[in-house]
């Protein structure tokens, strides 16, 4: 028999990936003719433009409600996972990638079942929310 914490798990793991399908021919159909993913014209502190994609804002809340508000609630408000909105983890790089990736507690890790620029995307969305 499965745990809640296992069933929980594969409800937002089949969510994300059948869930999200459709958001992913969406985003790619949407990419220049050549094919390059646009990065921030910012600078960070030693002058070097950051590596990761940069978020589309719209983009994330149609794949956070395609996927994540099953555990972390509508706007992000909270749930079976905690609430994501003006969570202080937003602001931490090396922390909200960890847990993206690693997972944490019921949340599995999400590397290679979504793309960075999803996440990223998802990210910057919720970074709107107060």
């Amino acid at each position: 028999m499965r745990s809640a914490e296992q069933w929980v798990a594969h409800l937002l793991t089949v969510t994300i990936l059948f869930g999200g399908v459709d958001m992913v021919v969406e985003k790619s159909s949407a990419l220049p003719l050549d094919g390059a993913i646009q990065v921030s014209e910012k600078k960070n502190a030693s002058g070097m433009a950051p590596a990761r994609p940069v978020g589309e804002a719209k983009m994330g809340e149609e794949l956070y409600n395609a996927s994540c508000i099953v555990c972390h609630g509508p706007r992000a408000t909270g749930g079976i996972g905690p609430r994501l909105a003006n969570n202080p983890v937003l602001s931490n790089d090396q922390a909200f990638w960890k847990i993206v990736y690693e997972g944490r507690h019921v949340m599995p890790p999400l590397k290679g079942v979504i793309t960075e620029e999803q996440m990223t995307d998802i990210r910057t969305w919720l970074q709107t929310l107060r």
